[in-house]
């Protein structure tokens, strides 16, 4: 009698689960949404003592028709995380106490949140960046769809196999030493291979120990900004130039200067009330956006301005390898023999942009000063991707590779000329330049601009506006092409559905006057 009261007694005290409902085709797995779920009912707060039993697995199992092995998985989470105990011969009981950081959770609110916005940094002010969260998200990738912005390579194309070999034997070899900190000057095999191909290749002056290695062109800039410049101090930036370059600027508290480009360069003349520069930023081998190739007379003078200023010279030497007319042109860093430039290159259009791996070249009075900021920053890129980058140059599958795109990106090129000739020739005026991965084209009508606007949107084709990349220069209704990253196929697709949109808003009437202005985007 007493053994049969005490099993009934028992029985009354296992928790039951009658609400639990198990989802097959949600994401979830099962043993997860049992787990989640068991959770939930205990933070009712009406099992939490010894008396409350769960039913075995074996039974459980039964009743939802799953897996005993879901069952198990699902109450060896809540062991672990101290919501269950388990008792020798005894059973399955809710702990006693309750983990405190999940109660803390369901503790009522003492009172209402104050409604106010957050307290931000001033630097944030300075950034030169209204994009959304979504917009950020976003990137500039698109996936597979054909927008034409500029600066997008042909990733597509990149010999992963020999990469993934490539990245197995050095991890066969170095192993476990890959896997730990590493310098925050770069790996040594990898400036060594750097050094040697801008010395053979670019016309540098420089020797491994003054390379560092950094993640990619902006933190290149940011590194060195946060080195040389103090708030306040003055920063010249090429207008139209890259709008990267003036955040980066902006955000360190620098006063951003921007300096009219004319057809040899940057223009060094300015008033002698303006402040000294102690920075500035070129792109002397193939100016962004607009193409011009800084002439041999104003580098020197160039050169020599910095020097007499006490200055720097920030040069960033993106894409001088797909020059299409002759042979790359030797870099300014290699006419510098009085240490006013520092040189700085990336990967992310030769090779693949989320590799993030770029390189700074610096005089050697500021390499130590470099390689503090960028230990203070994030210590090091990924060592596995630095040797591996190191024997993809080595091995000389580098020079291979860019020579391969140079061949298909002259092929885009060229076959972009003429579809666009063909689809828009009569409503823009198209210059070629002498390298890049993108055209600049330009309006023949003024009165054109809101509509071309317009069918940007509707199309999804997106070549940039000129008025993104200005701070004063005038930019009129002018826009920016990439062609790099897309077949022919995709090109022609693209530039007849943007014409034929175009037309069509044209016809229609386009939107009301004032719909988008020829000033600065957001976009």
């Amino acid at each position: 009698m007493i053994k049969s009261l005490l099993k009934e007694r028992r029985r009354r005290s296992i928790i039951g689960f009658g609400m639990i409902r198990l989802d097959r085709a949600a994401a979830a797995p099962l043993h997860l949404q049992l787990y989640r779920q068991i959770r939930d009912e205990l933070a009712t707060g009406n099992f939490n003592d010894h008396s409350s039993r769960l039913p075995s697995s074996r039974a459980l199992a039964a009743d939802l028709r799953v897996s005993r092995e879901t069952v198990e998985l699902a109450f060896a989470k809540l062991h672990a995380e101290g919501y269950l105990q388990s008792k020798i011969g005894s059973g399955t009981f809710v702990a006693k106490p309750l983990p405190e950081t999940f109660l803390s959770t369901k503790q009522p609110k003492t009172g209402a949140p104050i409604e106010r916005p957050p307290r931000l940094a001033d630097r944030l002010s300075r950034i030169h960046d209204r994009r959304g969260r979504k917009e950020l998200d976003v990137g500039r990738g698109g996936g597979d769809s054909v927008s034409l912005r500029p600066g997008l390579p042909a990733v597509d194309e990149f010999p992963i196999d020999v990469w993934e070999r490539l990245r197995a034997q050095v991890l066969a070899k170095k192993g476990a030493n890959l896997l730990r900190y590493a310098t925050s000057h770069g790996d040594a095999d990898l400036r060594k291979a750097v050094a040697a191909y801008l010395c053979d290749s670019r016309g540098a002056r420089c020797h491994a120990d003054q390379v560092v290695i950094v993640a990619g062109m902006q933190q290149a800039m940011l590194v060195s900004a946060l080195a040389l410049l103090n708030p306040g101090d003055t920063a010249w930036l090429e207008d139209p130039g890259f709008v990267q370059a003036r955040r980066v600027f902006g955000v360190v508290g620098a006063t951003v200067v921007p300096r009219p480009i004319d057809r040899e360069g940057i223009v060094i003349a300015s008033s002698s009330r303006q402040a000294a520069p102690k920075m500035i930023f070129v792109t002397p081998s193939h100016q962004f956006p607009l193409g011009v190739t800084m002439s041999l007379a104003r580098r020197t003078a160039l050169i020599d301005f910095a020097r007499k200023r006490d200055a720097f010279i920030f040069e960033d030497d993106y894409n001088s390898e797909f020059r299409f007319n002759g042979p790359p042109l030797p870099c300014l860093q290699g006419l510098d023999n009085v240490g006013r430039v520092i040189y700085a290159g990336t990967m992310s259009k030769i090779l693949f942009p989320s590799l993030r791996l770029g390189y700074l070249v610096v005089p050697e009075p500021l390499v130590d000063s470099m390689i503090k900021i960028r230990a203070v920053m994030d210590q090091h890129s990924s060592a596995i991707d630095q040797a591996t980058l190191a024997q993809f140059l080595t091995e000389g599958f580098f020079l291979s590779h860019v020579k391969r795109m140079r061949k298909l990106y002259g092929e885009r090129r060229e076959y972009f000329v003429e579809q666009f000739d063909k689809y828009l020739g009569e409503h823009f005026t198209l210059k070629i330049p002498e390298a890049g991965l993108h055209f600049v084209a330009r309006l023949r009508r003024k009165s054109d601009f809101p509509f071309f606007v317009r069918a940007r949107a509707e199309t999804g084709i997106m070549p940039t506006k000129m008025s993104f990349y200005s701070i004063k220069a005038e930019s009129g209704p002018t826009f920016l092409f990439g062609f790099a990253a897309w077949s022919r196929a995709q090109i022609r697709e693209g530039l007849a559905k943007l014409a034929a949109v175009f037309e069509r808003v044209k016809k229609d009437g386009g939107p009301a006057a004032g719909a988008d202005e020829l000033g600065p985007t957001t976009e």
